[in-house]
């Protein structure tokens, strides 16, 4: 029988969809009363997590995003679009002077909210910090009042209350499917409509011993939740920030927690009306689970909630330690959970307002987006985003890389060709990419799948004149798979050592073969599930006062 783990934040409407989806020769005569209303919980995940200490947010039923009436929303209108909207340049560039700094301009420029009330997200950030920091936020003063002006503006300038009452008919459109429900809505409706009510909350944050914070956000389309990782580089000055695109993730690899996060139960194999994994069952039984695709403003989101912990977080180290200081996000990479290809469309639009410097105002060179290449077609969609492009290749070899992701389409020639055609169409400072692997002790660390990787790595830039190739390894991290292990660090130096060697030296051209970099990540935030392939949106049992 099929491992009855049901997904998290699924809710009985989407369990009721999925059984009304069933052909009707595999429906029961009756729908089993275990699923009105009901959800299964895997013992994989049970516990759950502890809120942050933020206000209570108004419930508003019937969410729809912009992008699926108009296709924008507030966090991924373009700059012009916004001015349309708000009634001039000046007004749209006070919004994103908030933004960009993880505040809320609804609340900011609000003429009955007071900048000493706060946000009641800023002081849930405060408040974890501070008991990640000291292990007890009661000796510490949790309120966010003290930057009473973050912006170093009065308030009451670059945005009068027609623009404001402008910016929160943008907000009311998350928040009914009509006109006139929204009409009727906002003559009833008293409290601020805001990022935190209307698009995405912070529902927990987690802080490892290395300073990598790990941010979980609840949609408030559906209150599914999603990953996305602060990576802080202390010695470099900046930090990076992973996000995701998706819940969940269709693809499959075994390697990774995102995809085999999500096993549905299977309606007619739980109650044995079929044969068990049947070809025609509508469950999923190998775990490729993806609930849905991310929207551009849930992608950018991300960024904004992260820029806001950096605000929070430095804005009170000026009293403390330099050690507590939290550098900026001046990285983005798409490797959160999801596969960037399978939701093109919401990545190129979140990538345009990450790289438009009048928005989050990050240099092109600075953004990443990875793809595991589902097929050939991927480079050149993705291709499209003011971003560099990343490729997850785990093996060059055909048969050990269906292994590793099952639901590869297309040969690796075909796949090389798709990303050579990507790479020759973008300019020459946009030709770098990287090569991913994760490495998996005796699955693909061999010496021979080390010079086929630098082979492989040697003819994309042979192919596409001013490419630069970067082999990126990053051994494997534990997600409970029965079979897969770590390799040992010194597997992982040889094979670094191979790679970068076979590149160099296999050609006898007189040095004409492009030179391969090699280089090994370095795990950060593992021992709280933040690592690559360890994203998935797993409950915890609380820890400590504030849930951390």
């Amino acid at each position: 029988m099929a491992s009855l783990a049901w997904i998290c934040s699924l809710t009985s409407t989407s369990c009721n969809a999925a059984y009304s989806s069933l052909p009707p020769s595999h429906r029961t005569a009756t729908k089993p009363a275990h699923l009105e209303g009901t959800l299964l919980s895997s013992p994989r995940r049970s516990g759950a997590f502890s809120k942050l200490s933020s206000s209570t947010l108004p419930d508003i039923p019937k969410l729809i995003t912009p992008e699926e009436e108009s296709g924008k929303g507030l966090l991924s209108f373009t700059l012009e679009e916004l001015s349309d909207k708000l009634g001039g340049y000046g007004r749209s560039t006070a919004v994103w002077d908030c933004i960009r700094r993880g505040i809320d301009p609804n609340l900011y420029y609000s003429k009955t909210h007071a900048i000493g009330d706060g946000d009641s997200s800023d002081r849930a950030v405060l408040n974890s910090w501070l008991d990640a920091c000291a292990g007890d936020t009661s000796t510490h003063e949790t309120s966010v009042s003290d930057d009473r002006n973050p912006l170093e503006f009065d308030k009451g300038q670059g945005l009068g209350q027609n623009a404001w009452d402008k910016l929160q008919s943008i907000m009311e459109k998350y928040h009914s499917c009509d006109e006139t429900q929204r009409s009727r809505k906002k003559s009833a409706r008293k409290e601020i409509l805001c990022i935190e009510n209307s698009i995405a909350s912070l529902s927990h944050m987690k802080v490892s011993s290395d300073g990598t914070i790990k941010l979980l956000l609840k949609m408030v389309k559906d209150g599914l939740e999603v990953e996305s990782v602060i990576i802080p580089w202390k010695e470099k000055g900046f930090s990076t920030l992973c996000v995701s695109s998706q819940v969940g993730c269709k693809q499959g690899c075994s390697f990774c927690a995102t995809g085999r996060e999500y096993e549905f139960l299977c309606i007619q194999c739980a109650f044995g009306k079929v044969p068990t994994k049947n070809a025609n069952c509508f469950a999923i039984h190998s775990g490729m689970g993806k609930l849905r695709s991310l929207t551009a403003d849930e992608i950018t989101v991300q960024v904004y909630y992260a820029s806001k912990v950096c605000r929070v977080i430095n804005s009170k180290n000026t009293e403390q330690s330099d050690n507590m200081a939290l550098p900026t996000i001046d990285n983005i990479v798409f490797m959160g959970m999801g596969e960037p290809a399978d939701n093109a469309l919401a990545v190129v639009s979140a990538a345009n307002a990450l790289a438009d410097r009048r928005m989050f105002s990050l240099a092109q060179s600075k953004i990443t987006i990875s793809t595991v290449a589902p097929d050939e077609s991927a480079f050149e969609t993705l291709g499209k985003a003011p971003a560099l492009l990343a490729w997850s290749v785990h093996a060059v070899k055909d048969s050990l890389r269906r292994q590793l992701v099952p639901t590869t389409k297309s040969l690796m020639e075909e796949l090389r060709h798709g990303l050579v055609k990507a790479l020759s169409n973008r300019s020459i400072s946009m030709r770098r990419t990287m090569l991913e692997v994760v490495l998996i002790s005796g699955v693909n660390d061999s010496d021979e799948d080390a010079e086929l990787l630098s082979e492989f790595a040697q003819s994309i830039m042979r192919d596409v004149k001013g490419a630069k190739v970067i082999v990126n390894l990053i051994p494997f991290n534990d997600i409970g798979h029965p079979s897969h292990r770590t390799p040992s660090m010194e597997r992982v130096l040889d094979f670094q050592r191979i790679v970068i060697q076979h590149g160099n030296e296999s050609g006898t051209d007189k040095g004409l073969n492009p030179k391969v970099l090699c280089y090994l990540r370095t795990t950060r935030g593992d021992e709280e599930s933040s690592a690559c392939g360890q994203l998935a949106t797993k409950r915890r049992p609380p820890i400590g006062k504030t849930g951390i």
